[in-house]
């Protein structure tokens, strides 16, 4: 891998690209940017995930509800040994196997292991794409920290999804793709407005109280073991990332006061030393 023949990162397109907001894809596009490895993206439709995937003999690695395959960004593509990786997680394990000497180390050995042991308020809660558990993989306390951050992110995600940016020629398609996956009748039904809005940030509000309280531990921060980050702060960060391009401004400025503020100075310490868009 050099300058001139970079990894390739697979990432969902929209109006905003070249910047990225999806949650994994920002997750592996943090982690190659604390890696210092260089690449480049190539920009996916959701439409056509399916087809790319299968087109790098990439296999899905999650199931929706109903058992089908649930094919999904990011993929990382290493030309110089041919290797293509379809998990967030497992992109963040190649890395740091095999540029070890690369930039920071995304699961330090003397790691004060500080929030791993996070357990979500919504890790019982049922999505219509299972979560992924990583159970069984190198660094498999990290792939638990991941699990229990996306249950609890992804049961308030509602709050954002009406505003995902999509690309306006395939918006009516993809829509109507994500109602069928959520069993839902129409694209309204993830409209969540008035009271009923203002009810569900009170309850995320509440539902970040245990995760927020692990970056108060080390009161240099902003990160989770103080000055110094690692792979569980990049996990955040990739939710932060999406709920700040996503979140109506006012919400954003609202969301960013939380807890003492400890989510707005991680989001700001990752996108100023850590998220490249390319």
């Amino acid at each position: 891998m050099t300058d001139s023949n970079p990894l390739i990162l697979y990432d969902i397109s929209s109006p905003l690209k070249p910047r990225s907001y999806a949650p994994n894809p920002s997750k592996a596009r943090l982690a190659l940017s604390f890696k210092r490895v260089p690449f480049k993206t190539t920009w996916v439709d959701i439409l056509d995930i399916p087809d790319v995937r299968e087109g790098l003999s990439c296999a899905a690695t999650r199931k929706l509800d109903d058992g089908s395959d649930f094919y999904t960004l990011p993929m990382l593509r290493d030309p110089a040994s041919g290797r293509v990786v379809g998990d967030s997680f497992d992109i963040a394990n190649y890395l740091e196997d095999t540029f070890p000497d690369s930039g920071g180390c995304l699961f330090p050995s003397d790691s004060t292991r500080t929030g791993l042991d996070y357990e979500s308020p919504h890790k019982d809660t049922p999505f219509f794409a299972p979560l992924t558990s990583n159970q069984g993989s190198k660094n498999e306390a990290y792939a638990r920290f991941n699990l229990h951050v996306d249950a609890t992110f992804s049961a308030h995600v509602v709050l954002v999804s009406q505003y995902m940016p999509f690309n306006p020629d395939t918006a009516d398609a993809v829509k109507a793709l994500f109602i069928r996956r959520a069993h839902l009748r129409s694209w309204d039904d993830l409209r969540v407005q008035g009271e009923a809005r203002e009810q569900l940030k009170v309850a995320f509000k509440e539902a970040l109280t245990s995760l927020a309280q692990l970056f108060m531990i080390h009161d240099t921060g902003p990160y989770l073991e103080g000055k110094q980050a690692n792979y569980a702060d990049l996990i955040v960060g990739g939710w932060l990332n999406m709920l700040s391009v996503t979140m109506p401004e006012e919400e954003w400025k609202d969301f960013r006061t939380w807890h003492s503020g400890v989510f707005a100075r991680l989001h700001d310490a990752l996108q100023e030393n850590y998220f490249v868009c390319q």
